[in-house]
């Protein structure tokens, strides 16, 4: 003998809930999602930025999200805005790029700091859109991590010493054949040197020599032996002497 009333996803046509009650479907586009329902409601469009998550049914309302490029602005999704997309982050003044050091691969998301390698230990550097990504993973988890967003600034590499050997042993070999060179370059280069200014000493000399102090030497040399009383005599004197004693 107790009441009966009309379920959801219907509503009551006549007067009164009792077992006289004409209770009726929602019509199509509409809906009643309590008991008792006096009348439906009319279901909501997604149209234009909208697009639909859940459909309508006789019992509960449609559900909308936002197109592609575009964000809601709220948890019921009334209203969409234009989403930012990679590399920017959403900020009271609109959507800003990502500044340098800091990346967002996600849509709508946050910008957040590149990973920090170690040195030389940089296989592909961060972008706005990705992080850097290290060659090798640090068992130090304070050379490789994610700055928090509260602080912005442009990350550089720490150095690690006796990180990279191979790289030392590289530089020392190098060094020892640079000085390996010079140790042996250096002499040739200074009795190369010397030889070039014996040569040259050699050549101003002979150039000095005119050919009236030739013919005057080859002149002097004709002496008589018994007349080396002087060789500071000149040539003039021993002619005179040699007339005297062929007279």
């Amino acid at each position: 003998s107790g009441l009966r009333v009309s379920p959801a996803g219907t509503f009551v046509a006549g007067a009164g809930c009792g077992w006289g009650a004409n209770c009726q479907q929602c019509p199509s586009d509409t809906f009643s999602s309590v008991v008792g329902a006096s009348s439906c409601k009319l279901c909501r469009k997604c149209e234009g930025r909208f697009k639909y998550l859940k459909v309508c049914s006789p019992i509960s309302d449609a559900e909308c999200t936002c197109k592609e490029g575009y964000r809601c602005s709220d948890d019921g999704c009334s209203r969409c805005d234009r989403s930012c997309g990679l590399g920017k982050e959403r900020t009271r003044s609109g959507c800003q790029a990502c500044p340098y050091g800091t990346f967002n691969d996600q849509p709508d998301g946050s910008c957040k700091n590149w990973t920090i390698c170690s040195e030389n230990q940089v296989l592909q550097p961060g972008t706005a859109t990705k992080d850097a990504v290290c060659k090798h993973g640090s068992d130090n988890p304070t050379l490789a991590t994610t700055l928090p967003t509260t602080s912005p600034a442009v990350p550089f590499p720490i150095a690690v010493p006796g990180k990279d050997l191979r790289m030392d042993i590289i530089r020392i070999s190098l060094a020892v054949a640079g000085l390996l060179c010079i140790a042996f370059l250096l002499p040739l280069c200074v009795c190369l040197s010397v030889w070039q200014k014996k040569k040259l000493h050699a050549v101003f000399k002979k150039m000095q020599t005119t050919p009236e102090q030739s013919i005057q030497e080859e002149t002097c040399s004709c002496r008589f032996p018994e007349e080396e009383q002087g060789e500071d005599q000149d040539c003039g004197k021993s002619t005179e002497f040699r007339d005297l004693l062929e007279n």
